[in-house]
């Protein structure tokens, strides 16, 4: 009997001890991180490094990282794919200032100091090009390559379709800085030199326009333009709606070089001289700084809210969690002056003094380690999905949002004759905001869940185990009692 008892207690104790080290070892996350510094993993790995031989002023990715187009100083626009080849390049008349690619890599975009602006296809033959009446500062393609919308220095804004044909033009009153386009070539928005903000539809009718306090280097739009960003001058950060209505503006501290938005402007970030990286909510609070050693140059929030990359003049591509904490950086050997995040979120472009653009891949393995979240581990079958349709919403303006009340910073209606929309317009249905990812993802706690399967299993059979053993041992018992019985019955049966 006090046999059966030690086997049993022994039995027990080796229960639990399969039940919480299977537990353990069923989630590779906690497994790897326990044999692994995560401060020497790479969240992103150099996929190759695209030589031009001189300083590359802008670059521009397709959806999936499989094209990369860059324009420079010396003339050029050129199309490299993801191994890094040079597939063709064109010589312009002057120094290549903006380049944009459609989802597809099918059409590039380019505007050149020599003031004209130029339209490929993806074999390198050259579509058009339209001549304006200064230099190209920025250009942009719709998603399908349908609309190419152009800013130039001598204030106007060019919409043209495909095929060339000037749809029509916009005159800012002021040099054009910065445009940003939404993916279905549906709305535009323009900063200029003159302190204005516009929001235009693709028929060419102003939207909106707003005077701010400063000269706006830059300008971004969610992808359907229910919210609008800009950087100025001033030090000052911008945020609309596509009413046009004045969220808010937040004085970081020095001259905004850079802004981007998360797909359903929840968030924005911004890149300044003063040598930081910001991040903003949608309310204007900001949420953090990140210090690095030079101006930011280009700031750009992943489609999927994963990261922010931001390019720095001291040489270096950070890669920031949206909790403002670095994951990864790299030096690129010079100056950072452009950078771009392929709507997929796996590829950064980064364009360089070097004489060279980069392509950086990133690394799921590293990246799930990193962020505690394995929904970036590989998976054998992937789905198609696309993280930057993520719907947005417009929230109405709360009262007590943050908003600087000096004359500097004042907001004002652009005047008659800039223009002016009714803002009567469509809006998409809504579905709900965007949630930052965080530190840890939930869907670890599901895993975990799911990891107990095996130990269960195994508790479940060494019970069955266990039942099946006793009632073995009853039974022998009862056989042996029997036995004995029979056994007293026979003797006694001898005596009579």
């Amino acid at each position: 009997m006090t046999n059966s008892v030690g086997i049993r207690v022994l039995l027990v104790l080796g229960l639990f001890f399969c039940l919480f080290s299977g537990a353990e070892a069923a989630d590779p996350l906690i497994q790897d991180s326990g044999d692994v510094n995560l401060s020497e993993l790479k969240a992103f790995d150099l996929s190759c490094r695209c030589e031009t031989g001189c300083i590359v002023n802008a670059v521009s990715i397709s959806s999936t990282g499989e094209y990369l187009a860059a324009g420079g100083f010396d003339d050029n626009v050129s199309l490299f794919n993801s191994r890094g080849t040079r597939l063709w390049n064109y010589k312009t008349g002057d120094i290549v200032y903006t380049v944009s690619i459609s989802s597809d890599g099918s059409r590039v975009a380019a505007g050149s100091n020599d003031k004209k602006v130029y339209l490929f296809n993806q074999e390198g033959d050259l579509l058009w090009s339209r001549k304006t009446g200064g230099s190209l500062n920025s250009v942009v393609v719709s998603s399908d390559g349908m609309y190419i919308a152009a800013g130039s220095e001598d204030g106007k804004l060019y919409f043209l379709n495909r095929e060339g044909k000037l749809l029509w033009s916009f005159d800012s009153r002021g040099a054009v800085r910065s445009v940003a386009i939404s993916r279905d070539g549906s709305y535009v928005t323009v900063g200029n030199a003159n302190n204005y903000v516009y929001l235009l539809d693709r028929e060419g009718k102003t939207v909106w326009g707003r005077k701010t306090g400063s000269l706006i280097n830059s300008v971004t739009m969610t992808p359907y333009a229910y919210y609008v960003a800009a950087g100025g001058s001033n030090y000052n950060v911008y945020l609309f709606d596509r009413k046009g209505e004045f969220s808010w503006v937040h004085n970081p501290g020095y001259w905004i070089s850079s802004v981007s938005l998360t797909t359903s402007g929840s968030h924005l970030a911004a890149g300044s001289f003063d040598d930081k990286i910001y991040l903003f909510n949608r309310t204007g609070t900001k949420l953090w700084d990140y210090q690095v050693k030079d101006d930011v140059y280009a700031v750009k929030i992943s489609a999927d809210s994963s990261f922010i990359a931001a390019g720095s003049w001291d040489d270096n591509l950070y890669v920031l969690n949206m909790s403002g904490k670095e994951l990864w950086n790299y030096n690129c050997g010079g100056n950072i002056n452009s950078l771009d995040v392929s709507r997929d979120s796996s590829t950064i472009a980064v364009g360089s003094d070097a004489g060279a653009a980069y392509l950086f891949e990133r690394n799921s393995t590293a990246f799930a380690l990193l962020l505690g979240d394995d929904s970036f581990l590989p998976k054998e079958t992937t789905r198609e999905t696309d993280a930057a349709t993520a719907v947005e919403v417009i929230l109405p303006i709360k009262e007590d949002t943050a908003v600087t009340g000096s004359v500097e910073n004042r907001v004002e209606d652009a005047p008659a004759t800039s223009g002016g929309g009714d803002g009567n317009t469509k809006t998409r249905e809504n579905s709900g905001l965007e949630e930052l990812p965080s530190e840890k993802s939930s869907s670890k706690v599901l895993t975990m869940f799911g990891s107990l399967k095996f130990p269960f299993a195994i508790l479940i059979g060494a019970l069955a185990g266990t039942v099946f053993f006793l009632k073995r041992r009853l039974l022998k018992q009862k056989e042996m009692n029997e036995s004995i019985e029979e056994y007293e019955n026979l003797e006694e049966h001898i005596k009579e």
